[in-house]
């Protein structure tokens, strides 16, 4: 076999098997773990939705304004490909993968083949990146970018002045030149570097590029606005360091800001406009603005905890991290240090500055904003820090190798393998499975998706858990996204402030995630009418709770014994037939019944109030219940405004109950005042009708009265 592109046999092998190991640990088990979608993700599949349903926004506002490209490249898989918890995760594999192909040829183009094929694989079994390979998140879509953008810009740069850039140049060229010699027989023809500027070149394309990819990469993530500081500051180290390199380099340097400029206006100008689309940046900048106004320490804070996040103590945040893991363990960690030292033992070689100032530069944003030693805001420092570690780890395989041949290559293969079996093992096993993780991820609903898919219970379904109203569906859109099957109609209800009892055949299985994003609640008051029919059922599993209920006789005799409540018209709807229980909301709701379960209020305390409802038709379009305390039906005292039951799913003779508890505003005077009732449409703002006779329809009614005393405290209760 010949030589590839300039590769050498072991290295085009060494970096086929290193990009084959990073994918399967990308890939593989991509369904399992992370054990559940995140908030972040789920707001991410809210914004895809909006790409697929045919607009082309260039900036999200939502989850305090997110950039698109990484959405854009979401949407273009689901397109293809059935949404899922899997799908929704896949594009973030290959740009991971890329990113460790990307380090390599950056790598390789700095520092030779060794060196690169070391970063390549540090990186391909790092928890740091596998981690954020395998999120629905942008975030990973940085290290790509940046990788070929050093690339290509370094590139650039040696066909613009020579050799002499590189002062040790890459093994790859055939020789060697120490401190910009000439170049002997093995080195690039002369006509390779620049000549005149008004000739055509091909550095001016490798420029061009990197200044492109710096530019896509401001559309991936914030961290990436402050990666143009880089070219700048080694302009200026060649300036002071390397004159001659210097006035034939800088025009290249500018070009390469030039064009990530020219990219990414339309996005800055959109943030930084007046706009001012972005709100992140103004909850991230404390430390930054402390700094402004005088006082370094918050950023220097940040400053040492961002350095010692490599060694000593990383993210502390589950979410991203097994809590306070360092990047890097003992091994590792000693090549990456010798690797600094050396690079700044060498300063005076442009790429071995260029590699100090690529991991301080990236370090950045982890320095000015919280939180500590953040993972996220130091993506843009991953790659050259992998680098850093391949280049200690080279220099010992070389002092090695010249003893004992074979030693060299052994070392540096363990160090890598260690590093990988402690990745791995921090990854798939300690993260995991810790019970933050699975909270955060909302394994519990992801159990009960794949209890589902597994078994198929006698009746109808209902699960219980906090995030399924229209404002808050995390629950429910991470469950439709972990189901496999499209068969099984489910029920969902929030038991803190309602509850729900299906209609059909057969009995009811209820299913409850253990700490699906919260810990789990339920109302005192339902909780007791639901568990006098409920039944446990036995289960392998500690992340949801199963229960049966063949039949609901509670809450049939709860509804027998409800007192009829007053109800009353408004006085502007006054000339309607009085009002009798089932009132029939839109069609859709039958109200059977209301209890208040208290009769007199204090200002500034609350009162609760129960509704009892049934379904009357199918339909999936959202709604809410608002409860008013009123003297006329206009003005309103107290007001909330909630549905703990989703209405997709729902099936006409289902039952459900709603507790309302109504704060009562401080300023409220002493009297007796009514307690107002309907249902409206959160979409629109509509309220549903109230069928109330032939001629006409109100949208609320008053269903009992409410006396507020004197003075201010909590309600009586």
């Amino acid at each position: 076999m010949g030589k590839t592109a300039g590769l050498r046999h072991w290295e085009l092998w060494g970096v086929v098997v290193v990009l084959l190991v990073a994918t399967a640990l990308r890939l593989g088990g991509l369904r399992d773990v992370p054990p559940g979608l995140r908030y972040d993700e789920l707001l991410d599949y809210r914004m895809i939705g909006r790409i697929l349903a045919g607009e082309r926004p260039l900036y999200f506002a939502e989850s305090w304004g997110e950039e698109p490209l990484f959405l854009y490249l979401q949407a273009a898989t689901l397109a293809l490909v059935q949404a899922s918890d899997w799908s929704l995760r896949l594009p973030a594999v290959p740009c991971g993968v890329l990113g460790v192909l990307a380090a390599w040829l950056a790598a390789r183009r700095l520092f030779g083949p060794r060196v690169a094929l070391l970063t390549a694989a540090g990186l391909a079994v790092s928890f740091w990146s596998i981690f954020y390979s395998r999120e629905g998140i942008r975030i990973i879509a940085l290290t790509p970018f940046h990788g070929f953008m050093v690339y290509f810009v370094w590139r650039g740069l040696e066909r613009l002045t020579g050799p002499a850039l590189a002062g040790d140049p890459p093994l790859k060229r055939g020789v060697r030149h120490m401190n910009g010699g000439p170049a002997s027989a093995g080195s690039p023809p002369l006509k390779r570097g620049v000549r005149t500027l008004g000739r055509c070149n091909p550095g001016l394309l490798d420029l061009t590029l990197g200044g492109g990819c710096l530019g896509l990469s401001f559309y991936v993530y914030p961290a990436a606005r402050l990666v143009p500081l880089l070219w700048i500051l080694l302009c200026l180290y060649l300036a002071l360091f390397h004159r001659p390199l210097f006035q034939r380099a800088w025009w290249g340097l500018l070009l390469v800001v030039l064009v990530a400029a020219l990219i990414a206006a339309p996005l800055l100008l959109l943030v930084y406009g007046p706009a001012r689309a972005e709100q992140r940046a103004g909850q991230l900048n404390e430390a930054w603005q402390a700094l402004r106004e005088g006082d370094p320490r918050p950023v220097l804070a940040l400053a040492l905890q961002a350095a010692g996040m490599f060694v000593w103590r990383g993210d502390r945040d589950w979410l991203y991290n097994v809590s306070g893991r360092p990047i890097f363990d003992p091994l590792t960690g000693a090549c990456f240090f010798l690797g600094l030292a050396l690079c700044a033992w060498r300063w005076r070689q442009a790429r071995y500055a260029l590699a100090l100032l690529w991991l301080g530069v990236g370090l950045v944003p982890a320095m000015i904003a919280s939180p500590p030693a953040s993972l996220s805001h130091s993506m843009a420092a991953q790659p050259p820090a992998y680098v850093l570690l391949a280049v200690g780890l080279d220099a010992l395989w070389r002092r090695v190798q010249k003893r004992w041949a074979w030693v060299g290559l052994t070392l540096a293969a363990g160090v890598v393998a260690v590093h990988g079996v402690l990745s791995a093992h921090a990854y798939f096993i300690t993260w995991a499975s810790a019970p933050q993780v699975r909270e955060l991820h909302q394994g519990g609903i992801t159990a009960v998706a794949r209890e589902l898919d597994a078994h198929d219970p006698p009746g109808p379904v209902a699960i219980g858990a906090p995030y399924v109203n229209y404002w808050h569906p995390w629950n429910i859109a991470a469950f439709d996204l972990a189901l496999r099957r499209t068969d099984m109609p489910v029920r969902w209800f929030n038991p803190a402030g309602g509850w729900i009892w299906p209609a059909g055949p057969g009995p009811t299985t209820f299913y409850f995630p253990a700490d699906p994003l919260a810990p789990q609640s339920f109302d005192p008051a339902l909780k007791p009418l639901f568990f006098a029919d409920a039944t446990l059922l036995p289960s392998a599993m500690d992340d949801l709770a199963a229960f049966r209920v063949a039949h609901p006789a509670a809450l049939e005799e709860r509804l027998g014994a409800l007192a009829q409540p007053a109800l009353a018209w408004p006085p502007d709807l006054a000339y309607l037939p009085p009002p009798a229980l089932p009132l029939i909301f839109g069609g859709r709701f039958a109200l059977l019944g209301a209890e208040m379960q208290e009769s007199t209020v204090s200002p500034g305390g609350q009162f609760r109030l129960t509704t009892y409802w049934d379904v009357s038709a199918a339909d999936p379009a959202p709604v809410v219940a608002f409860v008013h305390l009123t003297s006329d039906g206009q003005d309103v005292w107290g007001q909330y405004d909630w549905l703990d039951v989703w209405p997709v799913g729902l099936q006409p003779g289902d039952r459900f109950v709603q507790v309302h508890p109504v704060p009562v505003k401080p300023e409220t005077p002493p009297g007796l005042y009514h307690v107002q009732l309907g249902l409206y449409r959160p979409d629109t703002l509509q309220r549903l009708p109230i069928a109330a006779s032939v001629a006409a329809a109100a949208d609320r009614v008053w269903i009992g009265e409410m006396q507020v005393n004197q003075g201010s405290g909590i309600s009586d209760q």
